[in-house]
């Protein structure tokens, strides 16, 4: 065999072998986040992703208890009143990703609502812009999600899809990310590698037989809505006015997913 195809053949060998590296990721990790929710007033949450070369599991730590308010706000189309769903149940919400399926678990006004959530075609668009998180250099993506515009920075030095909440499909994990409107920001406190006894993601996978699909979680929420709704009205003085959802009020949606509108 001639020296030129000897050279041929160890530059595809070469290249296989990095292919194959890059995609059989032998390490895992974790990392603490910060999530914040910032409409009327601010609300942050703690999450622990912990991911592996075949999952990730993000998690809620540190849960705090909150009681159900109401609150009236005042803008220049008005006055509403809106219901701040409080939080006595400390069952932890999760969100879990094996590459295959995703679900997750919702902790909304104290029930717990098991979903399955189906594939989304992630069409992230890469840009050039770098920036430095940690001691890892951060790659910007972009991307509209049911309704909002999203700013990601992931990391090539971790290889790995995963990211925190529901943001996955990235050639790195995503360390950052939020929406253009500051509404919805997540951040990174602390990354942690090649720490094999945090690296264990242990779930009832019998769980995941019964689930909810989106449409029936959707409607779930809207049920619980409605209930307190009833039950602050059955409060109000005598003679009140009944406290009622308005399905149309597009000012008193504030949900970070936008199911209504194109992704």
């Amino acid at each position: 065999m001639s020296p030129l195809k000897n050279l041929i053949l160890t530059i595809v060998f070469i290249s296989i072998t990095i292919k194959s590296a890059s995609q059989n990721v032998d390490f895992c990790g974790t990392v603490n986040y910060t999530q914040i929710v910032n409409f009327d007033f601010e609300y942050l949450e703690n999450y622990l992703l912990t991911f592996s070369g075949s999952e990730s599991l993000y998690e809620e730590v540190e849960i705090k208890t909150s009681n159900t308010t109401k609150k009236t706000l005042n803008s220049d189309l008005g006055t509403t009143n809106a219901i701040i769903g409080g939080r006595k149940n400390t069952t932890a919400k999760f969100y879990y990703n094996n590459k295959v399926s995703f679900y997750f678990k919702d902790n909304f006004s104290d029930e717990v609502l098991f979903v399955k959530e189906n594939s989304f075609s992630w069409n992230w668009n890469l840009h050039n812009e770098t920036k430095k998180i940690g001691k890892f250099i951060s790659n910007k993506a972009t991307i509209k999600f049911r309704g909002r515009e999203y700013i990601a920075w992931y990391t090539n030095d971790i290889p790995l899809p995963y990211g925190p909440w529901k943001f996955q499909g990235l050639p790195g994990l995503i360390l950052e990310v939020y929406d253009i409107d500051e509404v919805f920001h997540i951040v990174p406190n602390k990354i942690t590698l090649d720490n094999k006894n945090k690296c264990e993601i242990s779930l009832n996978k019998e769980a995941f037989k019964n689930t909810l699909n989106i449409k029936n979680y959707l409607k779930r929420k809207e049920e619980i809505i409605e209930n307190i709704f009833a039950e602050m009205s059955s409060r109000l003085p005598k003679g009140s006015k009944p406290l009622k959802l308005n399905k149309n009020c597009k000012d008193c949606k504030q949900e970070i997913e936008r199911f209504n509108e194109d992704n």
